[in-house]
């Protein structure tokens, strides 16, 4: 990567340049190299790098659109699939909000998404930051295995170009170290948790406190299987942060929830609680899907979803914005270069209310503390946006947590947590994934069951 034989952003450049009179071209470009490596017992057990990339080449041709990609970079290669683009437009159906994103002046968040410690790593401290996660964990008296600890790292660049004028650059490293922990209930059980530490760098990496935060929650003792009720609860940072991306595509996404009224919904429509203020911020440096410029090439932005429990907006990229009558903001997302851009959160948060975390326990003479969730896909009815997850946590008594529940489920619909929320934690935690973790307390939520 540091020295790649050849530049993604002339190489998108160039394919923009070949547009017609009568046409529109954007190509958006990405390459870069992955590296596993599986430790266990202190012994490097399997080592993996892998490189690639490719082009996805859009053509605009009189209110169509055409699409092709390749993962080769050669010149016969990326003539070849431009020629294809111009060809599929004649394929593709015909629609008047067809459009590239065009230059809007907002200019890109100052951010270095870029490690060159990272770059320069040898094999050996990646394999000695493993073996000491795996050192530290074992150190323990409440764990009794560590089944493998896991390094992974990083590195990629990618760039959009399109006739319309928008040119954008992109790279970014990262890396992370996991392990799964495996220790003894109280009562004899297997207790199960995951030590998990992610940064850009090798110095951004938290060893000590992903073994501490591990360790912490292995359950100590296990409740007897629940029987079906409804009880207020406490939602942790983790567990929050798994429903906020399937609200944002409740919100954003109406052909995904047909028959949900929150994709049509204008602006100003009450929603939640109105403690809740719902963002997302690809230029916070400090989330975990940040990003300088959006799959369109546009510079990436704050948009506020949600306000004082109303809706105040929604994502769009060109043609999404286009639909209804204005502009991208920004949001536009790809799986790859294999993929066609559309409308995403990358980075949601909840502004932080006034619970503090470790006061919310103590709001509650009787109900549950949901710490993580297991299973959410599973129970999602994507028409109506109801919802069933499988998850673990612990029953509060007298405003203290006390038993473990490995296994139980909740039943939930969107309206009713967002309706549901009483009080908004003063955390706001990074996490992987598109949205950081708040700690919210909600009126109700049903549980028990398998």
């Amino acid at each position: 990567m540091k020295c790649a034989e050849f530049s993604v952003r002339r190489v998108a450049r160039e394919i923009a340049g070949q547009a017609g009179r009568d046409e529109h071209i954007e190509a958006f470009v990405a390459h870069g190299t992955d590296t596993h490596l599986l430790v266990r017992d202190q012994e490097a057990e399997s080592v993996s790098t892998a490189s690639g990339g490719g082009v996805g080449i859009r053509v605009l041709r009189r209110n169509r659109i055409g699409f092709a990609h390749t993962n080769a970079f050669d010149r016969t290669s990326l003539s070849s699939v431009l020629a294809q683009a111009r060809e599929n437009t004649r394929y593709s159906a015909p629609s008047r909000f067809a459009t590239f994103a065009a230059p809007d002046g907002i200019p890109a968040a100052s951010i270095n998404l870029w490690c060159d410690q990272l770059i320069d790593l040898p094999f050996t401290e990646k394999l000695t930051l493993a073996r000491d996660l795996e050192q530290r964990l074992k150190a323990f008296p409440a764990v009794s295995h560590i089944k493998s600890v896991a390094w992974g790292d990083s590195m990629s660049e990618s760039a959009v170009a399109s006739s319309t004028g928008v040119q954008s650059y992109s790279r970014r490293t990262s890396c992370f170290l996991s392990a799964y922990v495996i220790g003894k209930a109280a009562d004899g059980r297997v207790a199960t948790s995951t030590a998990y530490t992610q940064g850009r760098g090798p110095a951004d990496l938290g060893v000590a406190k992903a073994a501490d935060e591990a360790v912490r929650s292995l359950p100590t003792g296990c409740a007897s299987r629940l029987d079906p009720q409804r009880l207020p609860a406490i939602l942790t940072p983790r567990a929050t942060a798994v429903f906020l991306p399937v609200i944002a595509g409740i919100l954003n996404r109406a052909a995904d929830y047909p028959h949900h009224p929150y994709g049509t919904a204008p602006v100003g429509t009450a929603i939640a609680s109105e403690a809740l203020n719902l963002i997302d911020d690809p230029s916070d440096p400090t989330a975990f899907g940040v990003a300088r410029y959006d799959a369109e090439g546009l510079a990436t932005r704050p948009n506020t979803l949600i306000e004082q429990g109303r809706i105040a907006g929604r994502l769009h990229d060109a043609a999404g914005g286009s639909r209804v009558g204005t502009l991208s903001n920004g949001s536009a997302f790809r799986g790859g270069y294999k993929s066609l851009p559309r409308a995403e959160a990358r980075a949601l948060s909840i502004v932080p209310g006034t619970l503090a975390p470790e006061d919310a326990a103590a709001q509650l003479d009787h109900g549950f503390l949901v710490e993580e969730v297991v299973a959410l896909k599973a129970g999602e009815d994507r028409a109506t946006g109801t919802f069933s997850a499988a998850v673990r946590g612990r029953m509060i008594q007298h405003g203290e947590p006390t038993a473990w529940v490995p296994h139980t489920v909740i039943a939930l619909t969107i309206p009713s947590l967002l309706m549901g929320i009483v009080s908004i934690g003063t955390d706001s935690v990074p996490l992987p994934g598109r949205a950081k973790g708040t700690t919210l307390l909600l009126s109700e939520l049903s549980l028990g069951g398998r």
